[in-house]
């Protein structure tokens, strides 16, 4: 890229800057314009019955303020329009809103649409910035400013005409960041001015960066200082739309909000023109997350994230912040250890921090109905932390230190000869192949301990086994039920081996609980072998465990 070779705003000269010691304190009213900003922007744009339903979604999530279309600019639009009325799917406590340029004729279509509603958004726009001035419109700037007045005459000469409905004025002065401030400033002023909002109204004025051409900090400085000169402040809503195309809309409207701003209108998943508009689901869950409520409701963030992909045939990356199908899952070894002893103590950290705080994770995705279990995948590049990990939360095995050492190099092998992504059910075959052997030159029929009749301390073992294809009942005495079966086994033509490591657990906690047991055997060159057992019975999974690392010493 030619880095000289692209004209660049004009730096904006700030007369005070306040915006960055302020924190957000509250919610901005959102305006969800996925139907309007969004639809226009979709290959193949949404079908009556698509849009009825996307309405309705964004009406559950909790919007208040809804940009349905561009009822003059298309048959599609207005009949829409006039379904969501004459069907009475809009509300009581939702408003709609319309967009239409600064043009009679075509504010006369937008009004039609609009017949048999109590109250509504008319959004009235009209570039203002020099680039469009001169070269898209060949007129001067007060041709605009009679334009936009002469449309705001317009829309108040047909709300008028419609006395049984509440008309709110919206104005955009679109390309706001690439506008003369003073020109905007007086501008808007007028268009205040020639509405005449009544004492408990207030206009709505929609200050867009309609291409994003400048740093986030400079949209808030821009809106700040918008504030700061505009004649009719305490008359008027200062609203945000910022578009992508720096990939800085998020960042730009969450300092626009510091800066004075008021309303943020934007897209799900920011759908829209180009890059997109601003997402307002980051948005909002980032609000969330710094506590504020913002009523919006995103508890089934990932219900919502799949019907926005059906409705409107566009993916969304797996990376998308808080929606995406990876953005809680970790791969990398270092990443999973920590979030594994994170969520196992994360009751001591909630104590510890005051709230909820894991490592490497941002937000609780519990709060956004998803679960843990699917959050550490495992590939090439994972660790220890992520085996265990999984094979707790999805078997409820907690394995031992030492056996999570010894099982880590198969995983490795197994991630390396697939060059992907394993899954949790790869992982538990692989896991039951290694160390859960009950077939093998040795195989265990029944086993009976018995408490020994002179020392009851002392058990004894009547072990039935096959091994190498004959069978043999073999008994013994031990200090326990695992050492008399040891000292059983013991006698058959086996190689040298010690019962060097035993643990045991249970697979849940109720009554019914399976006990699962880990032992590992040492052969005469000091050669680890691991084995598992599972049975109801502890005893029982114990000697299960034991024979399965004993076929692997046989076998490998």
């Amino acid at each position: 890229m030619n880095v000289d070779r692209y004209a660049k705003p004009e730096s904006f000269q700030m007369t005070a800057r306040g915006w960055p010691a302020k924190q957000i304190e509250r919610a901005p009213i959102w305006n969800a314009v996925d139907l309007r900003d969004g639809n226009q922007a979709l290959p193949d744009p949404m079908t009556p019955a698509q849009k009825k339903r996307y309405f309705q979604l964004l009406c559950e999530i909790g919007f208040k303020e809804i940009e349905v279309g561009f009822p003059s600019a298309s048959r599609d639009d207005f009949q829409f329009c006039r379904d969501l009325i004459e069907k009475n799917f809009i509300p009581e406590d939702v408003t709609i809103a319309v967009l239409t340029p600064a043009r009679e004729h075509l504010i006369k279509k937008t009004f039609e649409a609009l017949k048999g509603l109590p109250k509504a958004i008319c959004h009235l726009y009209i570039a203002t910035s020099d680039l469009h001035v001169k070269y898209v419109f060949n007129k001067t700037r007060e041709d605009v400013r009679k334009m936009a007045l002469d449309g705001v005459d317009a829309v108040r000469r047909e709300a008028e005409a419609m006395p049984d409905m509440q008309v709110r004025l919206q104005f955009s002065p679109e390309e706001f960041t690439d506008t003369d401030m003073d020109f905007a400033v007086s501008l808007c002023d007028q268009v205040v001015e020639a509405w005449e909002p009544a004492e408990d109204e207030k206009v709505i004025l929609n200050l867009p960066a309609t291409v994003e051409r400048r740093m986030p900090n400079e949209y808030a400085d821009m809106i700040e200082e918008f504030c700061r000169r505009q004649r009719h402040r305490e008359r008027s809503i200062i609203s945000v739309h910022a578009h992508n195309d720096m990939g800085c809309a998020v960042a730009s409207s969450q300092m626009t909000l510091l800066a004075g701003a008021d309303r943020v209108e934007g897209t799900l998943f920011g759908h829209g023109e180009r890059s997109g508009n601003v997402d307002l689901v980051t948005l909002a869950l980032n609000l969330q997350y710094f506590g504020i409520d913002t009523g919006l409701d995103f508890s089934n963030i990932e219900e919502i994230r799949d019907e926005v992909i059906e409705l409107t045939a566009m993916p969304l990356s797996p990376r998308h912040p808080y929606a995406g199908e990876l953005v809680f899952s970790a791969f990398s070894g270092s990443h999973q250890d920590a979030i594994h002893k994170g969520l196992s103590g994360r009751d001591k950290l909630a104590a510890d921090f005051g709230a909820w705080k894991i490592p490497y994770l941002h937000v609780d995705p519990g709060e956004l109905g998803r679960r843990y279990e699917k959050f550490i995948r495992i590939n090439s590049q994972s660790g220890k932390g992520g085996i265990a990990h999984v094979l707790e939360s999805d078997y409820q095995v907690r394995l031992p230190k030492t056996v999570l050492a010894d099982f880590s190099p198969y995983v490795q092998r197994m991630t390396d000869q697939t060059s992907r992504e394993v899954h949790s059910q790869e992982i538990w075959d692989l896991f039951n192949r290694c160390y859960n052997r009950p077939e093998g030159p040795l195989q265990l029929e029944n086993y009976w301990p018995r408490p020994n009749n002179q020392e009851p301390a002392r058990i004894d073992a009547e072990v039935h086994v096959c091994w190498q294809g004959e069978k043999h009942v073999l008994t013994a005495t031990g200090n326990g039920p695992v050492a008399a079966f040891v000292h059983a086994v013991k006698q058959l033509s086996l190689p040298e081996f010690s019962l060097e490591e035993y643990e045991e657990d249970a697979i849940g906690s109720s009554a019914e609980a399976q006990a699962v047991a880990f032992i590992r055997l040492d052969d005469s060159e000091k050669r680890q072998w691991y084995g598992i057992g599972f049975d109801q019975n502890i005893d029982q999974a114990a000697v299960h465990a034991i024979v399965s690392a004993i076929n692997r010493m046989l076998t490998e």
